[in-house]
């Protein structure tokens, strides 16, 4: 029999290794990603700053088209500054006072807020952070990095920097999950500076001053600085739309949308435009049209910090694939579009012959019919005697619904008044109905 003993000094060593090994996996987790679901933290309080695009201390400089409000308390503002949908309250005004006063305000309340996380080296590269307040030194999303805020479209983030904030060449501040740049509250406890061929979401209120450079990708944001100037080298236009879907209902195409906040929203022109034929080969008149097509509007609600939803339904659409865009327009005529949605609109295969109307009628009355599948389709017109005395259609016709004008002018005198049929034939389809004539 083989006896074996146990090196207790064996195990002990073994022991300590394990330890050491999970607490260095401890000690790292918090420098892997942040997406701990973190109590939702309430708004920062803008009140009258809220409605500024720029607002600064001393003054606004640049070139770029700015979207709200914009506001100097000294200096100046250069014209180069366009203003798009907001009042632009200018230089010293009451109004700018108040705001910077309000800005005061939520500088403090942001400073205030509990933390939840400290961002690791101050790096944000990388991280995914979920609603929250978190915090660092002087925060830098370093080149060719990526920041995601992961949420819903209520949840805030509240991102503190303790001195400088830094968004460098070709980085993203991205938005997942339907969270809103509306939500997203940098603190900067000195200066922003955001460079070129960035995407950025969020809006500053920093300390001293914010910059954005030239050659930006894509900027929706508030730029708020309450000790220093503001230079704005790329536009910054915001209208956050926060869904666009579309979707089927019965014979019609409903669109579904939302905005998370609206600066001078004056509405929405919805666009539509024929792609192709559906798989079963089935095309409309309108599929023809390979343009965009203005299909309706809906109006907006203007100004607004809160959630708005809109609905729009088509109720003739073409058979086929079909895609709808928004236009948001402002109320000083700028306008943007929205992505493209995309939809297959197929016609039930049904068949169906409707009453005429106006029945009865002089001299003319309409006809409709929808054809199920696509086939020869003939309409025709019949006395009582079973006598054919008009044909309407006689075509082959794709599937869909159809109207035709049926006209008896006085100088046709093979039409008096009386009782006509008109009778459709497709395929096996046969229906009749009956219609008057009166003169």
């Amino acid at each position: 029999m083989n006896i074996q003993t146990i090196n207790s000094t064996s195990v002990m060593s073994k022991c300590m290794r394990f330890i050491g090994a999970m607490l260095i996996v401890a000690l790292m987790m918090p420098a892997i990603a942040f997406s701990q679901p973190f109590a939702n933290p309430e708004p920062v309080p803008l009140l009258t700053a809220g409605t500024y695009g720029a607002l600064a201390y001393s003054g606004i400089t640049g070139n770029a088209t700015v979207h709200g409000d914009v506001g100097t308390s000294t200096a100046s503002i250069d014209v180069s500054i366009t203003v798009t949908g907001g009042i632009n309250r200018g230089v010293g005004t009451a109004h700018v006072i108040q705001a910077q006063t309000d800005l005061g305000a939520a500088l403090t309340n942001a400073n205030g807020r509990v933390n939840n996380q400290t961002i690791s080296g101050n790096a944000l590269g990388g991280l995914t952070l979920g609603r929250g307040v978190y915090e660092g030194g002087a925060l830098d999303l370093a080149s060719g990095t990526t920041l995601t805020l992961n949420g819903s479209a209520t949840d805030v983030f509240i991102i503190r920097a303790a001195s400088s904030l830094n968004i460098n060449t070709n980085s993203n501040v991205t938005l997942t999950g339907g969270a809103v740049w509306s939500n997203v509250f940098w603190y900067v406890g000195s200066s922003a500076t955001i460079f070129s061929g960035v995407t950025f979401n969020g809006i500053i209120l920093a300390v001293t001053s914010i910059t954005l450079n030239a050659d930006a990708t894509q900027v929706t944001a508030k730029f708020l600085a309450n000790g220093g100037a503001v230079t704005i080298n790329s536009s910054v236009l915001p209208v956050e739309l926060t869904s666009f879907t579309a979707s089927l209902n019965n014979s019609a195409v409903v669109l579904n949308w939302s905005t998370a906040t609206e600066v001078d929203n004056f509405g929405f022109d919805v666009e539509s435009r024929f792609v192709k034929e559906d798989e079963n080969g089935r095309n409309g008149e309108r599929g023809r049209l390979s343009e965009w097509n203005k299909i309706g509007f809906v109006h907006g609600h203007g100004n607004s910090n809160s959630p708005k939803e809109y609905a729009f339904k088509d109720k003739n659409p073409e058979v086929g694939i079909l895609q709808y865009r928004l236009k948001q327009i402002d109320t000083d005529g700028a306008f943007e579009y929205s992505k493209t949605v995309e939809v297959n609109f197929n016609v039930p295969l049904f068949f169906v012959l409707y009453q005429n109307y106006p029945n009865p009628f002089n001299p003319s009355t309409n006809i409709q019919y929808t054809i199920g599948n696509a086939g020869l389709v003939t309409l025709k017109v019949y006395n009582l005697i079973g006598n054919e005395v008009a044909t309407l259609v006689n075509a082959r016709q794709a599937a869909g619904s159809y109207s035709v004008q049926f006209y008896a002018s006085e100088e046709n005198l093979n039409f008096s008044s009386g009782v006509y049929l008109y009778r459709l034939e497709s395929g096996s389809f046969v229906s009749t109905k009956k219609f008057i004539l009166i003169k």
